[in-house]
């Protein structure tokens, strides 16, 4: 009685050949991902830097405040103060987010 609270069930042949295809499938995904490098490409490096600049420019400065500026309008019109907090957190997003994403993606351990 006691033998059989402790037995290991027999697995299908349907079942063993998941676990293959499985392991298969992760093994090759191990092998292509060491050949991946994140931040190594420079593809749209131009494109990248362009957008960068602007954000983080007067383009941003102009975003964050027309964003700002629509939240107050709508707090006014409506009587609530949530349209100004998201547009202050989204102004504040535009102004801060490509600076922690170029910190993100360009991190070395």
């Amino acid at each position: 009685m006691i033998a059989k609270a402790f037995a290991v069930p027999a697995f299908s042949d349907k079942t063993m050949k998941r676990v293959a295809n499985a392991t298969f499938a992760g093994a090759i995904a191990a092998v292509l991902m060491a050949t991946a490098y994140a931040g190594a490409d420079t593809t749209f490096a131009a494109a990248t830097t362009m957008l960068t600049k602007w954000l983080g420019g007067s383009l941003g400065i102009l975003i964050s405040l027309a964003t700002f500026a629509t939240g107050i309008m709508i707090t006014v019109t409506k009587h609530s103060l949530m349209p100004v907090a998201v547009a202050a957190a989204a102004a504040l997003a535009i102004q801060v987010a490509p600076a922690v994403f170029t910190t993100m993606i360009t991190a070395t351990l």
